[in-house]
């Protein structure tokens, strides 16, 4: 899997964009893991043409995580995209972004192109791609995500501090992005991961390589510090581009 990183801010980063990840296969079979506010702008200064992402996976909808849909959807109605998008999305959380799906066309009613609409299950298949998600541990619901595609895996936390099922997923991983606004502990109950949380989560995982993302732009001084001490452990940007394979 070719891993391009659209953007790896937190919610309000005034030097990253929000946090996104565009993902190829062997078989250029594209998806993108969520969509802010930020992400449309990005796509389109990579060129990426408009029938070539497939489907969208939202690991939840807070509005840095989705918002951006409905300047993406509009961009690919104005530029006649043709194929079909699969958005893969909790049950509950679909009619946010089912309006702003209605916002990008308004105040037509009709699209161009399908879009299908996917409850997120614990696990599911997309053509050859095996997926397994779990929570973690969110203001809202968040679904983290492993993809098993061409013989390697590849793990995606979205927002959240771990939890039991969500450190399964994680294991043995050959590519881990975990989220980390901190670098000073957090409190438990806390929406969000921490660097000595992530620490833990790097040797009790045994993932090849953890790309700590989400961060708070005060923190990011300290965070890139202390992973250049620690090996497999390192500090995700914009525009990183990484390949599984790269890691075993």
């Amino acid at each position: 899997m070719k891993i391009d990183v659209i953007g790896s801010g937190s919610a309000f980063s005034e030097i990253n964009n929000t946090s996104s990840i565009h993902i190829e296969d062997n078989s250029h079979n594209q998806w993108l893991i969520d969509c802010g506010p930020t992400i449309p702008r990005a796509l389109w200064q990579r060129g990426i043409e408009v029938n070539a992402i497939q489907a969208i996976y939202f690991t939840h909808c807070h509005p840095d995580h989705c918002s951006g849909l409905a300047a993406l959807v509009n961009q690919w109605k104005s530029f006649q995209r043709a194929e079909p998008l699969d958005i893969f999305s909790q049950l509950e959380q679909q009619p946010l972004l089912t309006s702003l799906v209605d916002l990008a066309i308004w105040p037509e009613t009709d699209i161009c192109f399908d879009i299908r609409w996917h409850d997120i299950a614990d696990a599911f298949t997309w053509q050859h791609w095996e997926i397994e998600t779990a929570n973690t541990q969110h203001e809202i619901s968040n679904r983290a995500i492993r993809l098993t595609v061409d013989g390697q895996t590849l793990f995606y936390s979205g927002d959240g501090r771990p939890t039991a099922a969500s450190k399964v997923l994680m294991q043995d991983a050959d590519l881990a992005f975990q989220e980390c606004a901190s670098f000073n502990a957090l409190d438990d109950d806390a929406s969000h991961g921490d660097l000595p949380d992530c620490i833990r989560l790097l040797k009790d995982t045994n993932v090849k390589k953890l790309g700590l993302y989400h961060c708070f732009d005060a923190a990011l001084p300290n965070l890139r510090d202390a992973a250049g001490t620690i090996p497999n452990l390192f500090i995700s940007y914009d525009g990183l581009m990484l390949n599984t394979a790269d890691a075993l």
